[in-house]
């Protein structure tokens, strides 16, 4: 099986889908990986630890994507790339934002946002490694943009209180922020309509506020050092939590992170006023490009191991793999 990947068309992706350790183990298995010239270089990977891991390099995308039999990417690669394909491929994704990628003859598409978050496929879920590493930066990002230390300080001067840190929404981005926020010193509350996120709140020892109401969010708000939102509906899409006339109730000096397109109701991505200093990322796992490169290509192992036969094909009939495939009509 020849196993392609190039240069994600997006220039502000970091991330890789192969990294030398996952080219290697792909290699030491019989397939064949050819990837393009400094492939990984913005996850920390130089094409000559590709090359030692046994991977072909090539300067021809074109080349990549019409030999490979499955493209492995973080995102799908330009339509144009693929016209003129006349070989049976499956391109493995992540197609959350193109929705209106083309269906082209012969090409299966693997859509990994699809896959479902239960314990059977957790070692092909993308989107919880993925997520996890966002709360972890989202948090990070906003203690490092703070004047205060985190913790409670005892000093022969004085003695200063530990900061208060509000997470909204119990999603795992959420929950990985909260635990930041925790070994840092902070006192950590999680609000979230659903009941049910109690017991996760509690399982990593922080705070649970049930919201029954949205208009609710905003007495919460005040006295807050640090405000980070990770909330999400079922559909996956964001709802606003936080209005324009919410953030008046925000003390002075706090730092918001938002994790998402659209919790907060501030169309900038970084704002500073006298009040707060606001930024929003919702790919901020790019921030820790080799871990979540890392991640990333580990799942896409266990995927391949999967669905690759003994004759060296592969079988997309799994039930959770199946709901994930689409191809031309």
């Amino acid at each position: 099986m020849i196993i392609g990947s190039i240069k994600e068309k997006d220039s502000q992706e970091t991330r890789v889908s192969l990294t030398p350790l996952i080219v290697n183990k792909l290699k030491n298995e019989g397939h064949s990986i050819i990837l393009e010239k400094n492939y990984g270089i913005k996850s920390g990977y130089r094409d000559n630890e590709y090359i030692g891991a046994g991977a072909i390099i090539s300067k021809s995308i074109e080349e990549i994507c019409t030999q490979s039999d499955i493209l492995s990417q973080i995102s799908p690669p330009d339509a144009s790339l693929l016209s003129l394909h006349n070989k049976e491929q499956l391109i493995i994704a992540d197609f959350k934002k193109h929705l209106s990628y083309p269906s082209l003859p012969n090409i299966k598409y693997l859509h990994l946002e699809k896959v479902p978050r239960t314990s059977v496929a957790q070692s092909i879920d993308i989107q919880s490694t993925q997520a996890t590493i966002r709360g972890y930066a989202g948090a990070l990002h906003s203690l490092t943009a703070s004047s205060r230390i985190a913790p409670q300080l005892m000093t022969g001067a004085a003695t200063t209180k530990a900061c208060s840190a509000l997470i909204i929404g119990a999603s795992i981005t959420g929950l990985q922020a909260a635990t930041v926020f925790k070994r840092q010193g902070c006192t950590v509350a999680i609000a979230d309509i659903n009941e049910q996120a109690e017991e996760l709140t509690k399982s990593i020892g922080v705070n649970f506020i049930k919201i029954e109401k949205s208009d609710e969010i905003r007495s919460l708000l005040s006295d807050k050092n640090f405000i980070l939102t990770a909330a999400s509906s079922p559909t996956g899409n964001a709802p606003q939590i936080i209005g324009k006339e919410d953030l008046s109730h925000i003390s002075s000096g706090t730092i918001i992170f938002d994790t998402t397109e659209n919790n907060i109701e501030i169309h900038d991505n970084t704002k500073k006023t006298k009040d707060y200093k606001f930024y929003r990322n919702s790919t901020a796992e790019r921030l820790f490009s080799t871990t979540a490169s890392i991640l990333w290509a580990n799942s896409i192992y266990n995927l391949i191991k999967l669905i690759i036969t003994e004759d060296d094909k592969y079988d997309l009939s799994l039930s959770y793999i199946a709901p994930t495939i689409t191809t031309a009509p």
